[in-house]
């Protein structure tokens, strides 16, 4: 099983390779890339949530908020200073 594995990687690195040789296939496969970035990032974001909506942030495990909540404290401390 392993002189397969390292020839169908060998035989698929060759293939890559001589794909992206053209410019227009670069092209190709840089624009799906960015494509496929964007879409990721814009679901994380949405599913992400604002900080400012409570029942969210409700969902949070107390021991993670901790550290967020001192750092709100200190903040409202300079404020008020």
């Amino acid at each position: 099983m392993g002189k397969i594995t390292k020839f169908v990687g060998v035989a698929g690195a060759v293939a890559g390779t001589a794909y992206l040789s053209k410019s227009e296939n670069r092209k190709k496969v840089k624009g799906q890339l960015n494509k496929a970035v964007e879409k990721l990032n814009t679901k994380y974001v949405r599913n992400l949530g604002k900080p400012s909506d409570i029942p969210d942030a409700e969902m949070v495990d107390e021991g993670a908020m901790t550290s967020v909540q001192y750092y709100n404290r200190l903040q409202q401390k300079s404020i008020d200073s």
